[in-house]
């Protein structure tokens, strides 16, 4: 493939800055070059469509409108804009326009729509079914359109997801260049200044997860385990799937609702109570899950979210989805318990457990976990946002590589932390929901572990009777090990201090 024109001319790496957190800004340049690198591989026809588009636009519009534009035309831009279109890192014009890639206008034409329905299903006046006036959105492989059908005298409104046109095609096409720019970006590390995370690894498992939104059947499969898994759950609403299905189209029962982002309250305890019913249903449930694979939705963006019009959280759009194992569930408690207990060296050794392969650096998660547990003792609580900050803090910085489903996992929270900002509530709320639901767990469980094994960790909480007695019992050394850190913590501030005036007092002399 040979690129049509060098696009980091358009793609001005300092605007883009501007539109980061300032913490965040150095990440502009592999921003910009990882963009080219995928914009200058796509073939030359997509090229010429993507820059008339550009071509159009007035000189004076910014770089936030022009990225907005490009990811509508690229399937994998889109999807990864509708991850970050909630980012609160972002600048809020960045955001606006991403937020319109959560649920776009159809662009496919209702004639073509109709004949890829009479081709898949047939006849469909024959199944009763009749097709809405015009599709009513369209997301990064599909559109979907409404319908009804009449059967035995009972009307049933439904929708049909159907696959765009050639888009296995042109995702697949997309999908390999995300590969290349992980290998770009390796090569790069040092000059771009980014961590060396082998982003080509990375990229590679997240072009396979990517695949299944083109894959409606097995969409449908996932679409029933949800409902499945969520049947006790009154306030959730997984639509229905139809029988008329195929491989390139599924069709389901219709939510009436709007996005969860878009609700009426205007009290705070509305919104709160909204927060955490998402908390509780995409977060929670799969966490404190009995089963041995818990279910959770990989693209929990708000354009999937929808509060239906009686009330309850309807998760939609199951293409993407990841399974948290029973030792990925009890790591997360077990680094959690580590934490509240200053128990560094139980961390350490649950953190290379859940070491997917490769090399950890072992002193870097040694440094890092001393400064975790610091934190923990100056106020910050042990809770999930610490937990993602120590995760990426590890992965960054010592090379820690994890199961793909736990790299979903974390992208997930990423995504919903934005959702759950915009809804009405802080970040806090995560963790006062799981402290509540783990608190509730462990009470409703306790006459149970009377008659269970000392080592068998199935519980919702996933800790067994010889963790809660280990807990107990060293809770002593954990008062030691807390007045140790603050002792040490008072000893290193000492010496910064009298090496910040030893700098100072030799710099005084110096200009003297």
């Amino acid at each position: 493939m040979v690129a049509l024109m060098n696009w980091n001319g358009l793609l001005d790496e300092t605007a883009l800055a501007s539109l980061l957190a300032a913490d965040k800004r150095h990440f502009a340049k592999p921003v910009c070059d990882g963009l080219a690198v995928f914009l200058e591989g796509l073939p030359a026809s997509r090229q010429a469509h993507l820059l008339s588009q550009q071509a159009i636009l007035s000189p004076a519009v910014g770089i936030s409108a022009r990225i907005g534009l490009l990811a509508r035309g690229c399937p994998v831009l889109q999807k990864i804009g509708q991850v970050l279109a909630r980012d609160q890192r972002l600048s809020s014009e960045l955001r606006q326009e991403l937020r319109q890639l959560e649920s776009l206008s159809p662009s496919v034409p209702q004639h073509t729509i109709q004949k890829i329905l009479d081709k898949e299903l047939g006849s469909l006046d024959k199944l009763g079914i009749r097709l809405a006036p015009a599709a009513i959105a369209e997301a990064s492989v599909a559109v979907v359109i409404p319908f009804t059908k009449q059967t035995n005298g009972t009307k049933e409104h439904g929708v049909f997801k159907v696959l765009k046109p050639d888009i296995e095609k042109q995702l697949e096409e997309e999908l390999q260049l995300l590969e290349r720019v992980g290998i770009h970006l390796d090569e790069r590390c040092d000059e771009l200044k980014i961590p060396h995370l082998d982003y080509q690894e990375a990229f590679q498992l997240v072009r396979d997860k990517l695949l299944g939104e083109i894959r409606l059947d097995e969409e449908q499969d996932k679409l029933r385990a949800a409902q499945e898994f969520y049947a006790d759950e009154d306030r959730v609403q997984i639509p229905s799937v139809f029988d008329c299905c195929t491989p390139r189209i599924t069709a389901m029962q219709r939510v009436w609702g709007d996005k969860i982002t878009n609700h009426p309250f205007t009290e705070t305890r509305d919104r709160h109570r909204l927060a955490k019913l998402l908390i509780d249903a995409t977060i929670a449930k799969p966490v404190f899950a009995k089963q041995r694979r818990a279910l959770f939705h990989c693209d929990p963006h708000a354009g999937n979210i929808f509060l239906t019009t009686d009330g309850r959280l309807a998760l939609l759009d199951w293409s993407l989805v990841g399974w948290l194992d029973e030792q990925s569930r009890a790591a997360i408690v077990q680094i959690m318990l580590g934490a509240a207990t200053q128990d560094k060296q139980r961390m350490f050794e649950v953190l290379n457990q859940m070491s997917a392969r490769g090399h950890v650096d072992q002193t870097k998660m040694r440094e890092i976990l001393k400064r975790s547990l610091k934190n923990i003792r100056r106020g910050q609580f042990p809770g999930l946002t610490w937990l993602l900050g120590l995760l990426d803090e590890i992965v960054h910085d010592a090379g820690l590589r994890l199961a793909v489903d736990l790299m979903m996992f974390r992208k997930s929270l990423y995504t919903l932390s934005g959702v759950v900002a915009e809804v009405g509530a802080s970040a806090e709320a995560f963790d006062r929901v799981l402290t509540v639901r783990f608190v509730q767990h462990l009470v409703l469980e306790w006459p149970s572990r009377w008659f269970t094994m000392p080592y068998s960790r199935n519980f919702a909480t996933h800790l067994s009777n010889f963790d809660l007695t280990k807990a107990i019992l060293s809770s002593p050394a954990s008062v030691a090990r807390f007045w140790m850190g603050q002792g040490s913590d008072f000893v290193d501030a000492f010496r910064h201090s009298q090496a910040a005036l030893t700098t100072t007092f030799n710099t005084a002399r110096s200009e003297d």
